[in-house]
């Protein structure tokens, strides 16, 4: 997430949200054991809202991950242990 790649990407994904409602989509079920998490962070640290996709008719708010840090845009997770039950 620290990386120029990481960074252009989410660029991407906000300037295809500029103009219209965008959705990133996964196999995983659940987004809290997908990588769609680390990009969900990324934007709740940005301000932009952010809804997980449950079912075809339901979504849910996201949270910033319980253990994550934030400073500004940079997003981190740390490396103690911290959280690790989530």
């Amino acid at each position: 997430m620290q990386t120029t790649a990481f960074a252009d990407g989410v660029r991407t994904l906000l300037g295809y949200a500029s103009n219209d409602t965008a959705a990133i989509m996964c196999a995983e079920a659940v987004p809290w054991r997908c990588h769609r998490s680390l990009i969900a962070d990324a934007l709740l640290a940005r301000r932009i809202p952010v809804n997980d996709i449950m079912s075809p008719t339901s979504t849910k708010p996201r949270a910033l991950t319980r253990f994550a840090r934030v400073d500004g845009d940079r997003v981190w997770y740390p490396s103690d242990g911290e959280g690790a039950d989530e």
